[in-house]
């Protein structure tokens, strides 16, 4: 690896880890303050609100933060064709949207379980809406990390503050999934600003293209899709399945524990992915030899990140506990086993994400499609299964059970292909 390599991840990183504290700081502040203020009802209301909107998210991303972001980075020394697939993801992004409004309308008039949630799900729609404006996939892929970390820590300092001046009642749990969406739909304004400023020639002479070309973008990015599909089934729908055959406290309970287990997790996964998934995506065409050995130096360092998150949340559990699980009781036990998923949930994205896809081909990304295929399908009628006899019991060990399953399944296959 060359000093210029590693000079750039580290940068990278940087700027990620600076939003990611952010966001580790964020719900270290706002979670407590929601369990406090809000019933256990209606926090339940909040978790399958957030739930609910992350299967429109998935359906409106499609995979493109993947497909995309490879895509623009193998061509990035063309800014025409970086203009055509950022204008091609885009329309087909918001054409996925107003499919998403579809969906939850027909949802609302249908079932009376989602007619009960139906204002903080109706909210959590502007966090959609920004989602589709919102082109993660073009910064990635362009290595603008810094911008990129810039305009998510202003969309945020600009918007939870206002937690603490509105959600002021019980049953503010609305206003709370509003104000938190706002967030994502101000960072995607004003990365088209910051878009239309640097790159203004991206808005000049667009046109629509034929329709053979979102056909294309989407048959790139299906497999993707199909595999976050799955991954959203059986995390997602967790909620989403307690919320129907369970209570809004349970609901509530699982939500905030999953949280938790997010900010330790996804803090430290998300930033080594955004960062470091172009560069090797970019690497491997030149020296492929190179990009494996950056490939195994982020997954010692991911598990050693890990290893100290697990040891430093164990020694101070209770005070966890106590702060973010208030009012909930008999959440220790359960905290306890739910904890234990941040090593499968980390490594295994790293295996997959960087490893079968960032290293690999179209078979490799086959792969990578059918274990979240074959384990979300799997694992939805076990999940059913738990959450109807156990309640939210049923929903950690469901979890925990098919975490370990996808993370020893993509081990498996990056020692099949000698990556590590």
């Amino acid at each position: 690896m060359s000093n210029n390599d590693l000079k750039n991840i580290i940068k990278n990183s940087f700027y990620l880890y600076l939003v990611q504290g952010l966001n580790y700081l964020l719900p270290l502040i706002t979670l407590p303050y929601l369990l406090i203020v809000l019933s256990s009802e209606d926090f339940g209301k909040y978790s399958f609100a957030f739930a609910t909107s992350q299967f429109l998210i998935l359906l409106v991303d499609f995979g493109f933060n993947l497909s995309a972001t490879k895509k623009i980075a193998e061509n990035s020394e063309s800014e025409i064709i970086v203009k055509q697939i950022y204008w091609n993801i885009t329309i087909i992004k918001i054409f996925l949207f107003f499919i998403s409004i579809i969906l939850i309308l027909i949802g609302i008039f249908i079932s009376d379980k989602i007619y009960f949630y139906r204002e903080a799900i109706i909210m959590s729609m502007v966090m959609v809406l920004g989602t589709t404006l919102f082109p993660v996939w073009w910064f990635q892929g362009l290595n603008k990390m810094r911008q990129l970390s810039f305009i998510n820590i202003i969309s945020k300092l600009l918007t939870y503050p206002f937690l603490f001046v509105f959600v002021k009642k019980s049953t503010d749990s609305h206003i709370a999934i509003f104000i938190q969406s706002l967030a994502i739909l101000f960072a995607g304004v004003i990365s088209i600003i910051y878009i239309y400023r640097t790159h203004r020639f991206y808005f000049q002479n667009v046109r629509l293209k034929e329709m053979q070309v979102y056909i294309d973008e989407i048959k790139e990015s299906w497999l993707i899709f199909l595999s976050n599909s799955s991954i959203s089934l059986y995390t997602n729908s967790l909620t989403l399945l307690l919320g129907f055959f369970s209570s809004s406290y349970n609901v509530g309970l699982f939500g905030a524990m999953e949280r938790i287990v997010r900010v330790l997790c996804f803090g430290v996964l998300g930033p080594m992915n955004q960062a470091c998934f172009p560069v090797i995506a970019k690497l491997k065409i030149v020296d492929f030899e190179k990009a494996k050995r950056i490939f195994k130096i982020i997954l010692i360092s991911t598990f050693l990140i890990m290893l100290i998150t697990f040891v430093f949340t164990k020694l101070f559990q209770n005070v966890i506990i106590d702060k973010f699980l208030k009012g909930y009781n008999s959440s220790g036990d359960l905290f306890s086993i739910f904890i234990l998923m941040i090593f499968p949930i980390a490594l295994g994205g790293i295996l997959g994400q960087l490893g079968l896809l960032g290293l690999g081909h179209e078979l490799q990304k086959k792969v990578f499609s059918k274990i979240y295929t074959t384990v979300g399908i799997l694992s939805l009628p076990i999940s059913i299964i738990l959450i109807y006899y156990f309640n939210v019991e049923g929903a950690v060990y469901s979890m925990l059970i098919v975490e370990m399953i996808i993370f020893v399944s993509m081990l498996y296959f990056i020692k099949k292909y000698k990556y590590i």
